[in-house]
């Protein structure tokens, strides 16, 4: 009977974030209330999560890329790529995926990603070049970035909160430093990619 209602908890969970019509919060805190009126959860069970230091963690990531956003530092940033004319393509690739991966690697990818979108597509008109060539490549350096550090993805705050709990050391904060440059944009992935896959995506 557990298992039957899991179950019908998660498809209308399912059902409701594809619906969109009630924010995705109210959604999962409407879903951990079903569980605790069932008596699947108790009450420490549910709410044993909100004081974890991954939860806190998360939220200050998401507080501090909020502020760096609405002060306009990020948007100022972003907007110096858009006077760059005098560079060669390639260069100006380079130097797209170093902002992206720089700037994901301390706030959430996806928002540096959404800052970066309207410069780089505002910078590849100028150059008369298709938006592809920037948009692609920042959209991965934006992800590979966030592997660099311990806060750049909640998945890396996740695993260290992991492991701690099972009596292992914590990760530093540049633990995953040298991992993450071996995976970050390099000379091959530069001129193959952008050669090949990003030409078949612009003349699509």
């Amino acid at each position: 009977m557990t298992i039957a209602i899991v179950l019908g908890l998660l498809l209308l969970a399912v059902v409701l974030f594809s619906i969109e019509r009630i924010s995705p919060d109210l959604i999962g805190l409407g879903i951990l209330a079903a569980l605790i009126f069932t008596g699947i959860l108790s009450e420490a069970e549910a709410f044993k999560g909100f004081g974890s230091e991954f939860i806190v963690m998360l939220a200050a990531i998401f507080i501090i890329g909020t502020a760096l956003q609405e002060n306009g530092i990020i948007d100022a940033a972003a907007m110096r790529l858009t006077r760059t004319t005098q560079m060669s393509q390639t260069w100006l690739l380079v130097l797209v995926m170093f902002f992206a991966g720089l700037m994901s690697a301390f706030m959430n990818n996806t928002a540096v990603a959404a800052v970066l979108v309207a410069p780089c597509i505002t910078l590849a008109k100028r150059l008369g070049m298709s938006p592809a060539k920037l948009l692609m490549p920042m959209a991965f350096a934006a992800l590979l970035g966030g592997t660099c550090t311990l806060i750049g993805t909640s998945t890396n705050i996740a695993g260290n909160d992991y492991i701690v709990k099972y009596g292992m050391d914590s990760m530093t904060m540049f633990e995953l430093l040298p991992l993450g440059l071996s995976a970050a944009p390099c000379r091959r992935f530069i001129y193959g990619y952008d050669r090949q896959t990003l030409a078949t995506w612009a003349y699509r």
